[in-house]
């Protein structure tokens, strides 16, 4: 069990642990937290238990309050030097089995010092540290689930994301992942950190998108084919996972200053590479995989943040220009076709049984839903996923005949209303969208675009 112990003593900050406790449960499960008082059942060997459920964990959060240094017990001994105290034990068995060990300073505290720990608990005062405040919880919470997605990647999918590289870390031994220092980079004055930041992932994830690693050329029997192609586009999810994360974030701020860099971003990723013999269709197309997972985050970010004019710069007004000079915009670049042909997208083994024309939609979403934990999560994401997505439609239907219809689509043909509530205030004249040049500035064009799109769906659905 990659899980984390809740290390803390009575009298000591419980609110605390308490608040940790069921923070980490809403966010990995309940089962990847142990907190004495509620994993140890009734009648059950505590000593053993809290031993137990300790070596099974990776990480020990030690909440360290006002008196945890110099609590003493009824004679007046020290409590940390004694070996029978629970909360010594603890960490001296998780130094011992190899957990990291990371102190949590409550309420303002000053870290820990060597001087006034015993010697077997020295080391504690080297480990780098967080801070939690019972007036800021709502934002260091949030700050604590990040450091440990960074740390310890299994407690939020089974299979490790790879990390984001890593940056130096304050000379006071604060913890602080790239997610918490990007972070603070986006607020900011200059927020030029911001676009050093991300272009430096950028750089880093086009660095390991080369034709010796995601090869356009060669022979591959067509029943090999679903696998391979499986294959590929989970290793471009991989190659891009750090880059998506600072992404979500920092479009989900709202920031305008840094609209320009979203943009470009999907032109650097979407270069056309020029024609050459031997190159398979179908590789060729798959190569435009991570310029469309960037599309994506921008997008739903861009909706949770209510910058749907930000959807329609990126969609609409950002174009991509092929090797003979022509200009595509992205939206008709990235359709979802001419990224996944339909028909392979449900042949895919770990795809399969999801309709042909809803199969890359519902992929995306599941990758998505992994970028915006803590960001936007849950059933607040799975809408705004949705939403981005009918947005997309419209706008496609707009500019030309055919969209790629997404997930909503299914809904959408039982039942319009909800959707359509949803949206509403995004498609009037005064909205964001249509005041940034979408449909014209014109409501009567996305009423035809409307109806455009529930023929579409029931065309393709019914």
């Amino acid at each position: 069990m990659p899980g984390v112990f809740v290390n803390y003593r009575t009298g000591d900050g419980e609110w605390a642990a308490a608040l940790v406790k069921r923070e980490l449960s809403a966010r990995f499960g309940a089962d990847q937290v142990f907190y004495a008082s509620q994993s140890i059942r009734l009648g059950e060997d505590f000593s053993r238990e809290i031993l137990s459920g300790l070596r099974r964990c990776e990480v020990l959060l030690a909440l360290i309050g006002p008196r945890w240094v110099h609590a003493v017990d009824r004679e007046g001994v020290r409590r940390l030097d004694k070996p029978d105290d629970w909360v010594r034990r603890e960490l001296l068995e998780a130094f011992d089995c190899g957990l990291r060990v990371i102190p949590v300073l409550m309420d303002g505290i000053d870290p820990l010092r060597e001087a006034d720990l015993p010697d077997a608990l020295k080391r504690v005062a080297r480990c780098q540290y967080l801070r939690i405040h019972h007036r800021s919880d709502d934002l260091d919470l949030p700050r604590l689930v990040d450091e440990l997605v960074e740390l310890v990647p299994e407690l939020l999918t089974p299979r490790p994301a790879p990390s984001a590289p890593r940056h130096d870390r304050p000379a006071e031994g604060e913890l602080r992942s790239p997610i918490t220092e990007f972070r603070q980079a986006l607020s900011e004055p200059l927020g030029q950190s911001v676009y050093e930041r991300v272009q430096a992932a950028a750089s880093a994830a086009l660095e390991l998108l080369t034709e010796q690693r995601y090869p356009t050329t060669g022979h591959l029997d067509e029943a090999d084919l679903p696998a391979e192609l499986e294959k590929r586009l989970a290793g471009y999810e991989h190659d891009l996972a750090p880059l998506l994360r600072l992404v979500a974030v920092g479009v989900r701020s709202g920031d305008r200053r840094h609209d320009e860099l979203w943009t470009s971003l999907v032109e650097r990723f979407l270069q056309p590479p020029r024609h050459q013999p031997g190159v398979r269709e179908v590789w060729a197309n798959a190569s435009a995989f991570p310029a469309l997972l960037l599309v994506y985050v921008i997008g739903v970010a861009a909706v949770a943040a209510g910058r749907e004019d930000l959807v329609h710069r990126l969609l609409c007004a950002t174009p991509i220009t092929s090797p003979d000079g022509r200009t595509t915009p992205v939206l008709r670049a990235l359709a979802l076709r001419n990224v996944v042909d339909p028909r392979h997208a449900a042949s895919l083994p770990l795809w399969g049984g999801t309709a042909p024309h809803q199969a890359l939609s519902v992929q995306l979403r599941q990758i998505l839903s992994r970028v915006f934990f803590n960001v936007v999560d849950g059933a607040a994401f799975n809408w705004t996923f949705a939403d981005y997505e009918f947005l997309r439609s419209l706008l496609e239907l707009h500019d030309a005949p055919f969209s790629s219809l997404g997930e909503f689509a299914v809904r959408l043909d039982h039942d319009d209303s909800v959707i359509h509530q949803r949206n509403a205030a995004r498609l009037d004249a005064e909205s964001p969208l249509l005041r940034s040049g979408a449909f014209d500035g014109d409501p009567a064009r996305v009423a035809v675009a409307w109806r455009e799109l529930r023929e579409a769906t029931r065309a393709r659905y019914s």
